[in-house]
């Protein structure tokens, strides 16, 4: 049985994460529905859990959900589905869910003939079904990435997603030519900009919407927020907060 919801707010996310091949299919046909979570929305590496599920859905419509009944909940999915064939519902405490592993899902629902299909935690429904019933009997089940789907509700929890988080941040500079030297003490927020040719050394924090030029150094020690650090610039041991380094 699915956890009880009511329609808050829509958002449509512009910018994916990852870029999928033949699933265009995906933004004309499902939608998803997220609920927010009961008791806490945690920042993590600068963005809130919801705000990362978010991005995971950012190849459809998606709709932000507080509790209701059951029945409600039909209600709800009957008349924001309209036009679409296949919703999708997540939960806001499980904010290392990942695109990839939300298109595999529904590339796997679309090929088969059933009506609920239960991930790890979530669902991904049919809308025909919905109209025929009042709420929601015997998924089937298959689990995609059921590590993605940690519930984030505890100390414990909490430092396990922000670790992946931070991993998934840092290899994503370092692909785009970011040096990170002793990376696992570098931490660096989502909404962080390097550009390509920075080397950072280790024991660095860059959070909020900082900007790290090209042919920047960072040596050891820096703290920066919400700074602009310019091109082929050398700090260390520096404290840089809503500021632009000379």
């Amino acid at each position: 049985m699915i956890d009880e919801m009511m329609l808050t707010e829509t958002v449509v996310i512009e910018k994916p994460i990852v870029s999928p091949k033949n699933y265009d299919w995906v933004q004309d046909e499902a939608m998803a529905i997220i609920v927010k979570s009961e008791m806490f929305d945690f920042d993590l590496c600068g963005k809130s859990m919801l705000d990362w599920l978010k991005l995971a859905c950012v190849r459809m419509l998606t709709k932000v959900i507080e509790p209701c009944s059951d029945e409600e909940l039909v209600s709800i999915i009957k008349k924001e589905a309209v036009g679409k064939k296949i919703v999708v519902v997540l939960y806001s405490d499980t904010p290392l869910l990942e695109q990839e592993t939300i298109l595999k899902a529904l590339d796997y629902f679309s090929s088969k003939d059933i009506n609920v299909l239960a991930l790890a935690r979530g669902y991904i429904i049919k809308v025909d079904y919905l109209n025929t019933v009042n709420e929601i009997f015997s998924p089937a089940r298959k689990y995609f990435s059921p590590e993605q789907f940690l519930i984030v509700s505890s100390p414990l929890s909490i430092s396990k997603a922000t670790d992946v988080l931070w991993q998934r941040i840092r290899k994503y500079h370092m692909e785009n030519g970011v040096i990170l030297k002793g990376e696992n003490t570098i931490f660096i927020d989502a909404d962080v900009q390097i550009e390509s040719g920075v080397v950072i050394e280790p024991n660095n924090v860059i959070v909020g919407q900082s900007v790290i030029e090209q042919g920047v150094w960072l040596k050891s020690g820096n703290y920066i927020e919400n700074s602009l650090i310019k091109a082929n610039s050398i700090l260390q041991g520096e404290n840089i907060v809503e500021g632009k380094s000379k």
